[in-house]
């Protein structure tokens, strides 16, 4: 694209910025839209489209992510986290794990921000649903039913006695089954985990392909999607008024001459949590003496940009499995069921196959008992006592199953496994990441700061002996993948040889008692292990400017004109969910927002 005059520039090409732009594209075809995005097209894509395969996007080979590498940490035993974020149109919604997840109706009050209350927010999480799930317990109130993006109970393959195992062990530690775990409020219950997959087609509901394709491919907007691009820098007039942006082919050299594109009316920033940061600061907005120390003139001293950064960080637990090949997705995984044959099975039977299907089927929020609370160190008491105990809708960890082994170790041997995770949705943990040049190629300083509050890691010891109760009560469990669990001297009552053995013997399982050695066992292991959730936020906070803010109700940066910051960095406070919904919604908001700034209509 030659340099030009657009109404509108979308720096980055993800969820919230695809959103944004195809509601106001959809208010105002006349409005001319560009949106700048730096991965490949994803267009008809069948590694995007087939949900199955979406673990290819986070080989060490992929193309359709970017992996930031974290620096080494003390509280990771001395490793470097690696982060990967979307490097695709469509960004995350296009390889992430389809689940459906839903934040807490009182995460947004947490937000401390007005128009984004959890009442104001539900019009906005309901819009662009397509809920498909029958269930006649569920509240039809809280789910939408005739946006652009489906919500199943399974795509086309859940394995529901596996389902109903799953359901069976957790009730008999204490923890209901429920219809709809994602009704804005439930804290301490399992059900089925849902998933963004069509339950006719099969197909990933990815923003591209069941919202923005069909706007552009309609004909009748002025809405346009730049790939392959990566934006170096806002431009600023005298006024420290946003025109334009610089952007130059991705994977260019630092060499390279940038193309310019202005802006009429205004410039969005959605580069993601850790690419907004940086998109900000090498255009001179960020915290003034790091941008001085890099030759970048300041338009606008603001802290808190790169900092503050967050994500859902937790453990992938692996187990062997009595199911039988079909029931997982271990074959696909490991090349025993090829890709090809799997296509053969989807046409052969398009109302079931493993291509339609993202193996993790069960879901829970969860809280401990007093009992469990009287077993916590000192920190995780505390941290229960003023942020938990009173406000019964703050699950203290998110509990998950796979139908694979999700274990981040080499290859197992073969056979068919299933996955327990445990993560936290409220961490206390924060790092930050910023520029180290004033070119895209210069590589950002990132500390991703897992672990690094005490919190963090109690709750994650918390939620290992918590997930192991319901694992080894499931007909399907056949003793740890011992690559993914903490080894256990031979004589320790935690050791599970030791356990399963007086299970066995005893006909109903027996109780584990873990000593202090124990416990910094599995600490060990946590620090070697644990990784992210693709959960990242906050690093470009919308609260005020002198708490660290960047940006502000109306998701204007402070100290700029026409500019807005409008993804998952401008969260002040986490989510008790995966974050795509919460994504999809800031995204609306962000719509609502700009449209009525234009005088553009928008109806929720």
């Amino acid at each position: 694209m030659a340099d030009g005059d657009v109404d509108i520039i979308v720096v980055g090409g993800g969820a919230t910025g695809l959103i944004a732009a195809g509601r106001l594209a959809q208010a105002k075809p006349d409005l001319s839209i560009l949106v700048i995005e730096a991965g490949i097209n994803s267009r008809d894509n069948p590694l995007v489209v087939n949900p199955a395969v979406y673990l290819s996007h986070l080989m060490p080979t992929s193309t359709t992510a970017k992996f930031y590498k974290s620096k080494a940490s003390d509280h990771l035993a001395g490793r470097e986290a690696i982060v990967p974020i979307g490097n695709i149109l469509g960004g995350g919604s296009s390889i992430n794990f389809m689940v459906y997840t839903r934040a807490q109706k009182t995460d947004f009050d947490d937000w401390n921000t007005e128009g984004w209350t959890g009442n104001d927010m539900i019009p906005f999480l309901k819009k662009f649903e397509r809920y498909q799930v029958t269930d006649p317990e569920i509240d039809r109130s809280v789910h939408g039913y005739s946006g652009e993006l489906s919500i199943s109970a399974g795509g086309t393959y859940a394995q529901a006695p596996f389902q109903d195992a799953f359901y069976r062990a957790c009730e008999q530690i204490g923890i209901k089954k429920v219809a709809d775990v994602q009704d804005l409020k439930t804290a301490h219950a399992v059900g089925p985990w849902n998933m963004w997959i069509d339950e006719k087609t099969g197909l990933r509901q990815d923003v591209p392909h069941n919202f923005l394709f069909p706007i552009m491919d309609a004909g009748n907007t002025k809405l346009k999607v730049l790939t392959d691009s990566t934006v170096v820098r806002v431009l600023f007039d005298e006024s420290k008024r946003a025109i334009g942006v610089e952007y130059v082919p991705t994977g260019a050299d630092s060499s390279t001459k940038p193309t310019t594109v202005h802006a009429k009316q205004l410039v969005i920033v959605a580069a993601n949590a850790l690419g907004t940061p940086q998109v900000l600061q090498r255009s001179g907005v960020g915290n003034k003496s790091r941008l001085e120390a890099l030759g970048i003139p300041v338009v606008s001293d603001l802290d808190g940009v790169g900092s503050s950064y967050q994500d859902h960080q937790g453990v992938f637990y692996a187990y062997h499995s009595k199911a039988g090949p079909e029931e997982t997705m271990d074959g696909l995984l490991r090349g025993r069921f090829s890709f090809e044959e799997a296509m053969l099975q989807k046409m052969s039977n398009p109302s079931r196959h493993m291509l339609g299907w993202n193996g993790l089927d069960c879901f829970g929020k969860i809280r401990p008992s007093e009992e469990e609370v009287k077993g916590f160190g000192r920190e995780l008491q505390d941290a229960w006592n003023n942020d938990y105990r009173d406000r019964e809708t703050r699950p203290l960890m998110l509990i998950c199953t796979g139908a694979l082994n999700l274990s981040d170790r080499d290859p197992p041997p073969e056979g068919q496994y299933f996955s327990m995770a445990a993560y936290t949705p409220y961490p206390y943990s924060r790092g930050s990441i910023h520029i180290t040049g004033k070119s895209v190629t210069d590589i950002p300083e990132f500390d991703s700061g897992f672990l690094s509050h005490p919190v963090d890691l109690q709750k994650q010891i918390w939620g290992y002996k918590k997930h192991r109760e319901i694992a080894r009560r499931m007909p399907y469990y056949n003793g740890p993948d011992k690559l993914s669990h903490p080894i256990f001297p031979r004589d320790s009552k935690a050791n599970p040889e030791v356990v399963d053995a007086a299970s066995k013997a005893q006909g109903y399982p027996a109780s584990i008692e873990y000593s202090e050695a124990d416990d910094m066992i599995i600490e060990q292991f946590i620090r070697e292990n644990l990784t992210t959730t693709w959960h990242s936020m906050g690093t470009c906070a919308m609260k005020p400017r002198e708490q660290g803010g960047v940006v502000d109700k109306d998701l204007n940066v402070y100290g700029v004109k026409n500019l807005k910051v409008i993804d998952l960095s401008i969260c002040p406070s986490n989510v008790a969910a995966n974050t795509y919904s919460t994504a999809l919604a800031v995204g609306e908001k962000a719509a609502s927002i700009i449209a009525k700034d234009l005088g553009i209509p928008y109806e929720v």
